[in-house]
């Protein structure tokens, strides 16, 4: 049955990395289920090593790039569909804005999850199950929060230290080493599983 799930590309390539995206809503408000992050981030990894060790016979023909940024990009769909809903919530207060609502629904996760399909494409080569590529990796994700706060007028909503915000003794650190370094620090302690 695993074996099944493996080999079978749409699977690996889409679904389950637009699974996990998903599944990341639980991490945060209302839900809170930080555990969860410890499951999500490393099965990602996995994936990205997988494709990228399986590169040089089932996934290497033309699209082996496409593939390391269809991974991440689903899953950056599946978790900023989930994780913006909140804003057609929004649109909904006055009737002139209604119409906005499939835009917000629709194309705002889709334009964002650009931002993990690049790190994934980036990285993905680079990957292997070692320690130094979980480093690699969860810089290329903290760099990717950062840029996707800073660039287009910014969006530093849903970044992975929100998810800890029942925790406010760990948000304390943000006072003495900054968010995006302690955003650094929480993907890798996410990822120490792998």
């Amino acid at each position: 049955m695993l074996n099944k799930i493996i080999n079978n590309k749409i699977l690996i390539l889409f679904f389950i990395p637009f699974f996990l995206g998903l599944l990341s809503t639980f991490s945060f408000q209302p839900y809170n289920y930080v555990i969860i992050n410890f499951l999500i981030l490393p099965t990602l990894f996995f994936i990205l090593t997988y494709v990228n060790k399986r590169s040089k016979n089932v996934y290497r023909k033309k699209p082996y790039f496409k593939n390391l940024f269809y991974i991440g990009y689903f899953f950056g769909v599946g978790y900023f569909f989930s994780n913006t809903y909140w804003i057609s919530y929004a649109l909904t207060f006055d009737e002139n804005f209604k119409f906005l609502i499939p835009f917000s629904l629709i194309f705002i996760p889709l334009f964002l999850a650009l931002f993990f399909g690049l790190a994934t494409l980036f990285v993905g080569p680079f990957l292997k199950n070692n320690f130094p590529s979980i480093l690699i990796f969860c810089a290329s994700l903290s760099f990717l929060d950062f840029l996707r706060s800073k660039l287009f007028t910014g969006f530093p909503w849903n970044l992975w230290p929100y998810s800890l915000t029942t925790f406010p003794e760990f948000l304390q650190l943000t006072n003495k080493i900054g968010f995006f370094a302690f955003n650094s620090i929480i993907i890798t302690m996410f990822c120490l599983p792998t």
